[in-house]
Parts: C-alpha cells; sequence; structure tokens
C-alpha cells in the first residue's frame, strides 16, 4: 500500500453536532490503515491539503469518522461538502497512542479539551475492546455546554463499568447541571493514581501546562503521561522539514509524545494562547 498517494474516499454522511464542528463519514475507494493518535492528510482540490485525526476505528462497512473544526480555508471548503462528493486521503502517519501501555497500566485517565477529545474517542473505542483492561477514567471539557461532542458515546460511557466520566463546562449556554470550570479541576477527583498510571491528553495546548501543574500531586511516571503534540503538518514522512520542532520532525516522531520525550527533546511545545482566525467563522 502506496501511502503517499492519496486515496479518493466518498463523503457518507455528515453530522453538525456543534456551531464549528462537522462529522464526516467516509469510505475510501481503497484499503487504509491506521492506530489511535494518527493523523491523515486530508486533500481538497484546490485548497491543499492538512492533517486531520480520525475519531473513530475503520468500522465493518468500510467506514470511518473524522472531526473537521472550522479554523481556515481548506475546513471552510470541507464544512461547504455534501453528502456523495470525493476528498483525497493518505497515511496513515506518525505514531500514535501506544494500547499496549494503556491496557497493562494500573488505570487509564484520558483528558480532553475542546475538539481534542476527537481522536481520544478512538483510543477509548480500542480500549474497550479489551475485556480484561484496566479501569479507566475520562475528563472532558468544553468552553460551553452546547460544544460536547459524541453525545451518544457520552451517555454510552456513564454506562460502563469500568469508567468514571467527569464532564466540566466553562460557561453554561444550554440546559447543563454539571460542573462548570475546566478539564483541569476534576483531575482533583482522580483516585488510586500509582506509578504505573497513563494519562493520555489531547485539547489546546494552552491547558497542557496547567495539566502538568495538576498531576504533579501524584507519583505518576513521566514516560506514562502522553499528549497529543500539533504542528503544520505538510508532507506526513519527515521531509519537507515544516513540522520540525527541535530535532524532531514530529510527523515522524509524534504527534504522540511523553513528558519525559518532550523533556529529553528540550522541546517547546505549551503555548500561552490559542491562535484563532475569525474570518472563516460567522
Amino acid at each position: 500500500m502506496n501511502t503517499q498517494r492519496p486515496i479518493p474516499a466518498v463523503i457518507k454522511n455528515i453530522e453538525h453536532p456543534s456551531k464549528y464542528v462537522k462529522i464526516f463519514t467516509l469510505f475510501p475507494k481503497e484499503p487504509l490503515s491506521f492506530t489511535p493518535g494518527q493523523f491523515l492528510m486530508v486533500s481538497v482540490f484546490p485548497e491543499g491539503e492538512a492533517a486531520f485525526t480520525p475519531c473513530s476505528c475503520i468500522k465493518e462497512d468500510g467506514t470511518f469518522e473524522i472531526a473537521i473544526n472550522l479554523v481556515g480555508r481548506l475546513t471552510s471548503k470541507l464544512h461547504s461538502m455534501k453528502v456523495g462528493d470525493i476528498i483525497g486521503i493518505r497515511g496513515g502517519y506518525g505514531k500514535g497512542f501506544s494500547i499496549k501501555k494503556a491496557v497493562n497500566s494500573s488505570n487509564i485517565t484520558i483528558i480532553a479539551g475542546g475538539i481534542g477529545i476527537a481522536p481520544l474517542r478512538f483510543l477509548i473505542q480500542e480500549l474497550l475492546k479489551y475485556h480484561d483492561r484496566p479501569h479507566i477514567n475520562i475528563i472532558y471539557s468544553a468552553n460551553k455546554a452546547s460544544k460536547f461532542l459524541f453525545l451518544e458515546d457520552l451517555r454510552s460511557w456513564q454506562n460502563e463499568k469500568e469508567i468514571d466520566l467527569y464532564l466540566a463546562a466553562v460557561e453554561v449556554d444550554a440546559e447543563w447541571n454539571g460542573y462548570i470550570g475546566r478539564s483541569t479541576d476534576m483531575i482533583e477527583k482522580l483516585k488510586n493514581i500509582d506509578g504505573s498510571s497513563s494519562f493520555f491528553v489531547c485539547g489546546p495546548p494552552p491547558m497542557f501546562p496547567h495539566i502538568i501543574e495538576k498531576l504533579k500531586q501524584f507519583p505518576v511516571d513521566e514516560k506514562n503521561i502522553f499528549f497529543t503534540l500539533e504542528r503544520n503538518m505538510r508532507c506526513g514522512i519527515g521531509k519537507c522539514g515544516h513540522c520540525y520542532m527541535g530535532d524532531i520532525r514530529l510527523c515522524v516522531d509524534g504527534p504522540v509524545m511523553s513528558i519525559s520525550d518532550i523533556k529529553k527533546h528540550h522541546l517547546v511545545v505549551f503555548r500561552e494562547c490559542e491562535p484563532f482566525m475569525s474570518r472563516y467563522r460567522k
């Protein structure tokens, strides 16, 4: 399989769960392979291509899902497309989440902020296939209560015996009886965290330093705390140099990296604020 050649993929379904996010169900016309945390390059002529992380496994009918957040020109073009349209996809690329590391942990904590729930949803789907999996904590926060994604999944996870689900909304703009605050606030509620616990984090980079600070209260090995880092991916195979971060190529050595690896390479990955392209949002 040539992962460098775009494969035509048909848009089979489009969901619009929040104002700026659409969930696309895609059917690739050729076999495709990827694992949780890896990314795909999605192309739309003539706008170009960009990296997106699948938010579901490949289902029995050959389809899978990606979440598209409206932030720029390419995503604006994708948001204008309809069921039956064709886009290009290639991949999967990069280093994803270690399922082996997760299932061999004493317990698993997944922390998602905003659209960061998308790749972690795929990880959760894979973990639920293991009957002897450890206990799973899921912490998920959104800026507004109306921005929570994958509501059916959230209800399903709430009913799982070995899952504790913690939800937090920074602002209340819908009927919401849950916690008002940030994902970092919910870390205080975690129990039985030890040296072999594992953490998987995805969300806006400004939340990362606060999570690291909160986790210092637990005896967690930094090799077991994983972040999904972001960079402007172009080639996906480590040749163009566009995603260099220090001495690593994030599209090959990431995007999933542990805190110990981040420190080892002296990477500056935590922004104080999030860039915003407002002209594409109305």
